[in-house]
């Protein structure tokens, strides 16, 4: 090995690790950036569809059938798009709260 090979294949391990933490640094910064981000966060227990015949003769006491049985999980959804979590509705104080169950975005994304 001459002393150029030498130089140069200790130069390239340098600019690995160089790259390495310079990667490493701009993972930390961006996750620092996205904790800041807000996003619309729901709860959805069930859906249904009706017309606009229907809708025009909805009134107090009236009642809407959803698509989910009582005491099916909750979805947790961001952004109207993604279910992140399912869950179970409870009660905290005088307001609603979900209590999470299975994680989903990990599954499905």
């Amino acid at each position: 090995m001459t002393t150029t090979e030498g130089v140069d294949s200790t130069s390239a391990a340098h600019q690995a690790v160089v790259s390495d933490a310079g990667h490493e640094e701009r993972q930390r910064v961006r996750e620092a950036q996205f904790r800041n981000v807000s996003v619309e966060v729901s709860a959805w227990i069930g859906k249904t569809k009706l017309t606009f015949g229907e809708l025009s003769e909805l009134r107090p006491g009236r009642v809407i059938e959803l698509d989910q049985p009582v005491g099916a999980p909750i979805e947790i959804v961001l952004n109207r798009e993604v279910v992140l979590a399912r869950g179970e509705v409870v009660e905290v104080g005088d307001e609603y709260g979900i209590r999470i169950t299975e994680i989903v975005a990990g599954k499905e994304l």
